[in-house]
């Protein structure tokens, strides 16, 4: 993948396509910074498009074609502040709001899709709240790590200081905020939807404009030169440390100390406080810089340990980012033949306002080698919640369900119909075929044992009792199903997968034995050897959750993400475990950097690619030998 320095030759030389991919890396952690600095999407998908078009006008005036990440912050900034200045009477100010309410309010978690819409909007308010309780530094640090979706090593480039800079204000906004006021400003900023035609409307605007060529410098007088230089000279020689105390440095490609700056188009003087958090020592003395330039040198007691330091930067740095997915969806499939990855099916989200089906039939193609996306042949059957396993290099899709949105009095609800369809794709061909129905329909997870497919326990709404411990067994050879001994506990959203021919069936959603109990959050692990035709219990995970997967890499399975909830609160996990099945122990590793559900994985050459997650649709990938 071409880094950036590569991209904008590319451009200069009239390639605007380049541009497309420049603004796509980084239109996300733009409009992050954006939104934390006007507080409002809308006007930050302007800011965000200005950006872009100015550095385009301006892309030959850039010295540095490496150092274009921590440019793009100083144009983004800049048209901040000049937004703020014109919009300064309209703007209200949310640091009188007492600690009290957002204690209170950061509890008001959704429980139900009905409660949710109405109160998203109020979630927002509490999640700025909180985040307007932050040091500066520290706010524009986690808006830029959870809802522009970058990591530390991204936003350091960004921002032009240290990864460990960046890590230390993330622990340190981490330490401030409570488990569920962290938790609360993931899942809003997590699940903020990214404008989808954001890239369209800048490269629009693009085709009409070519980057401005660098101006050519005019000599200085020789008499005019002289003046400056001794103005400069008598000021350096007239400021006292108090003055550099109120000394506010423009942006530098090279900071890596920890001052809070605001960003100027030239040297001044401000009059202006302290940030008490910054911790810095009274005296303050000149220093040269690496590029022989006299800068300010500060220090600061640090907040993290060394070991806490090296933790978190080599738990940041096992992660790499990929191109989105090019369709936001939930309770979609993914499944890799040849290389490729498929994603299937799956629920898409409707314009404010509008009801009626929300099942999708789309299917995409990732390749993982060029990263990039192909739109393939659509699935016979929109579905949601599809279960899809490959044998000879086909993919069956399984089951599912069809849910449409309906219109409420008071909000909206939904209904959907469990499916037992079952649609076999050719990726040589890119053609689907109608096979066998299951005796059954049920929202199911499915496994691959000696070229047959398993279908473990799920979901049907019109039963009784919805969550299935039954397992039913699908032959591809004969076009056939049949039955085999059910699960010892009934579960549906849980995680499945294969070691040494045997099915590990982890955690979900269970049935209470409870009158007036739904759900129980399953933490449990069962095992079933097709060969006995028997399932029998194995060491429990550390805590319960659902809609979480399980990838299998040299025979150990590693359990990432999911959700539970508990008192009404919901709790989005970010959590990787590691199980061992010939030890039948679980180790627990560095979280992710944001929680996940709903998501899929998928193992490619020993790492783990992670698609979505809620309504995201971003695609990461985990390292497990970088891990610590």
């Amino acid at each position: 993948m071409e880094n950036d320095a590569q991209l904008i030759r590319r451009i200069l030389s009239g390639d605007d396509d380049a541009f497309n991919t420049l603004v796509q890396r980084h239109q996300k952690g733009v409009h992050a910074l954006a939104w934390r600095k006007v507080n409002d999407f809308h006007y930050a998908e302007e800011i965000t498009q200005d950006t872009f078009l100015q550095a385009y006008k301006k892309l030959s005036t850039l010295k540095n074609p490496n150092q274009f990440a921590g440019w793009l912050y100083v144009i983004a900034n800049r048209l901040c502040l000049n937004w703020l200045q014109r919009h300064k009477p309209a703007m209200q100010s949310l640091e009188d709001t007492p600690v009290e309410e957002i204690e209170e309010s950061s509890y008001a978690h959704y429980t139900s899709e009905q409660r949710e819409v109405q109160r998203t909007e109020h979630r927002h308010e509490i999640a700025e709240k909180l985040l307007s309780k932050l040091p500066e530094s520290e706010r524009t640090v986690m808006t830029l790590h959870y809802l522009g979706e970058m990591t530390a090593k991204e936003i350091s480039k960004f921002l032009g200081v240290s990864v460990n800079t960046i890590t230390n204000r993330l622990w340190r906004a981490r330490k401030r905020l409570r488990e569920d006021q962290e938790l609360l400003v993931q899942e809003i900023l997590g699940g903020v939807q990214f404008p989808t035609n954001l890239t369209g409307n800048i490269m629009r605007q693009v085709a009409d404009l070519k980057p401005t060529p660098p101006p050519v410098a005019k000599p200085l007088l020789p008499w005019g030169a002289l003046g400056v230089a001794t103005l400069l000279v008598a000021m350096l020689l007239g400021a006292t440390n108090q003055y550099f105390v109120h000394f506010q440095k423009p942006y530098s490609f090279e900071a890596v100390a920890e001052p809070t700056v605001e960003i100027v188009d030239t040297a001044i003087l401000l009059d202006i406080d302290l940030k008490p958090d910054l911790r810095r020592q009274v005296g303050r003395s000149l220093s040269a810089d690496k590029n022989g330039g006299v800068g300010l040198q500060t220090t600061e007691t640090p907040l993290v340990s060394d070991t806490q330091r090296n933790s978190l930067v080599s738990a940041t740095l096992q992660w790499t980012r990929k191109t989105d997915m090019p369709t936001a969806r939930t309770g979609f499939a993914t499944s890799l033949v040849n290389g490729k990855v498929f994603v299937i099916g799956g629920n898409i989200q409707l314009k404010r306002g509008e009801f009626g089906d929300i099942s999708t039939s789309t299917v995409e193609m990732y390749d993982p080698k060029t990263d990039t996306w192909e739109q393939k042949t659509n699935m016979p059957t929109p579905r949601s919640d599809v279960s899809v396993s490959v044998v000879d290099g086909k993919i069956y899709a399984i089951g599912g369900s069809k849910i449409k949105t309906i219109q409420m009095p008071h909000g909206f609800s939904s209904e959907s119909e469990e499916l037992a369809t079952v649609e076999m794709y050719d990726p040589v061909t890119d053609t689907w075929t109608q096979k066998a129905d299951m005796p059954t329909p049920r929202k199911t997870m499915t496994c691959v044992v000696d070229r047959k497919i398993y279908a473990v326990g799920g979901w049907l709404n019109t039963n009784q009792q919805p969550k299935l411990e039954t397992v039913v067994v699908y032959d591809p050879a004969t076009d056939t199903w049949t039955k085999v001994q059910s699960m010892n506990r009934a579960r549906c959203s849980a995680a499945i997968d294969v070691v040494n021919g045997e099915i590990y069936a982890i955690g979900g959603l269970g049935w209470s034995q409870i009158e007036g109990q739904l759900d129980v959050y399953l933490s449990n692990v069962e095992v079933f050897n097709p060969k006995t035709n028997q399932w029998r219990e194995r060491t429990e995970m550390s805590a319960p959750k659902a809609l979480h997967t399980a990838s299998v890499i040299d025979g150990k399975i590693y359990v990432i993400g999911g959700y539970f909830t508990k008192n009404e609160e919901f709790k989005k996990l970010s959590t990787i475990e590691i199980y061992d099945p010939a030890t039948d122990h679980w180790i627990q590793k560095p979280d992710m950097p944001i929680g996940k559900w709903g998501h899929k994985t998928e193992v490619i050459d020993g790492q783990i690619y992670i698609f979505g997650g809620g309504p995201v649709t971003s695609v990461q990938v985990y390292d497990p030998k970088a891990a610590p």
